[in-house]
């Protein structure tokens, strides 16, 4: 018969196995629709008038990797992405993304979203294709990459 630490051991061991298998697991249907949920505010929030909004939507660490036409990797984090994106709109330029082919893959609390875009400023379209990583935190999804390259330079 086990005595002191080791029934307690026991029984908390047993407590936490059982409060496990009474939190229900998010279903992934649910974890899907949460990323596609920022997914698309990505595409909704960016306007003029809820870009700050749309930068929550970052994890402070953000990293953001394109290709540049002499073959150099620009990598830009979150400060320095967004100052971009808010200048452009400062600037009364008309600039807008849309998204289609979206690829969603999950994983436990990690997604990865690919899809094709077509960027649209100063009245032209430019089509490319976007990777966007994204995490699961105790706030809810962050992105916290963003890669993307032009399909023209």
């Amino acid at each position: 018969m086990r005595s002191g630490p080791a029934i307690l051991l026991t029984t908390l061991i047993g407590a936490s196995h059982l409060a496990a298998a009474a939190t229900p697991a998010p279903s992934p249907a649910a974890g899907e629709s949460a990323i596609r949920a920022v997914v698309s505010d990505y595409v909704g929030l960016y306007r003029a008038g809820t870009l700050e909004r749309w930068k929550a939507l970052f994890h402070p660490s953000l990293t953001v990797a394109d290709p540049r036409p002499d073959g150099s990797i620009r990598v830009r984090g979150l400060e320095e992405f967004y100052a971009t994106q808010k200048t452009g709109f400062e600037s009364g330029r008309t600039q807008g993304e849309r998204l289609e082919n979206i690829r969603v893959e999950a994983g436990r609390r990690i997604a990865r979203v690919t899809a094709d875009y077509i960027y649209t400023g100063e009245g032209k379209d430019s089509r490319g294709k976007l990777g966007l990583h994204l995490v699961e935190g105790s706030a809810g999804w962050s992105i916290v990459a963003i890669v993307y390259s032009y399909d023209q330079p």
